[in-house]
């Protein structure tokens, strides 16, 4: 069974997209299977891997509207839509993954699921749709990564109910904390209401340069408040992590000998011990 790890935070530009492209593609590298979940309707984990979402016929969207209507009815009919989109024979999440562009497996995303929420406004039980879609792929792979948006709507709460473990990449300034702190007080509440199993894995600093005061005093506040255990090796400022989703690749691929990758690799064997691997 995967370990499924949602990475958030209510911060924007917190470097969630680089840590889960270039994690999945980390933990691969050890011989790991992996999945991402693009749960953003920026669809910046589709861009990072080279799909440009205008090419995509199907992605989460329609899956989770999918998997709604079979919630609320086993009765009620496929939809003509439905029959046109996917192959005869296939599983709708099967038909839907991306295999084969990186190391890691994709289910991808496209500016359509910002209008998920409002389409979903009015209708019940529909927390668990992400969790429900994951069951079905869950024993093929050892880690599934989340990539959720840094509001608080249905598609956040939907990765956190469908994760077992929660990753907080924070870049480490002042703003950042504010972040941090609205996060955990997010888990306990989804811990306490929706989903008991969920525990944090740790914390991230992302583009750190631990020779400045600022970022030392924030990686020691995060040691103060959530313990050496929680704090996770950093990831150093390096220009070529943000270079590498302009040409669809992760930071192994673009420049494998650099610090952000070497960072990265740590990272992945971090996440691989805490795990329980």
């Amino acid at each position: 069974m995967a370990a499924i790890i949602a990475l958030a935070n209510r911060k924007g530009g917190s470097g969630k997209t680089t840590t889960t492209i270039n994690l999945a593609d980390g933990l691969a590298r050890q011989g790991k299977r992996v999945l991402v979940v693009d749960a953003d309707s920026q669809a910046q984990s589709t861009i990072s891997c080279g799909i440009m979402p205008y090419q995509l016929a199907v992605s989460l969207y329609e899956l989770l509207h999918i998997k709604m209507a079979d919630s609320e009815a086993a009765t009620s009919k496929v939809s003509d839509r439905e029959h046109q989109v996917y192959p005869k024979g296939d599983s709708e999440i099967a038909a839907t993954i991306i295999r084969g562009k990186q190391l890691f497996d994709l289910i991808p995303s496209k500016p359509d699921l910002s209008a998920l929420e409002i389409e979903l406004a009015n209708r019940s039980n529909c927390q668990s749709l992400l969790k429900d879609l994951l069951l079905e792929v869950e024993n093929t792979y050892d880690y599934i990564l989340i990539d959720l948006p840094p509001s608080l709507g249905l598609i956040t709460v939907n990765g956190l109910v469908a994760a077992n473990w929660l990753l907080i990449p924070i870049e480490p300034t002042f703003l950042s904390m504010d972040g941090l702190a609205q996060m955990t007080s997010i888990l306990y509440k989804i811990n306490a209401e929706l989903n008991p199993e969920l525990r944090l894995m740790g914390i991230v600093p992302i583009k750190c340069d631990l020779r400045t005061n600022l970022a030392r005093n924030v990686v020691e506040e995060i040691r103060q408040n959530f313990g050496d255990n929680r704090l996770l090796p950093p990831v150093r400022n390096d220009i070529k992590l943000a270079e590498a989703p302009s040409f669809g690749k992760t930071i192994f691929d673009y420049a494998a000998n650099c610090r952000g990758a070497s960072d990265y690799l740590q990272l992945a064997q971090s996440i691989i011990a805490r795990s329980g691997e």
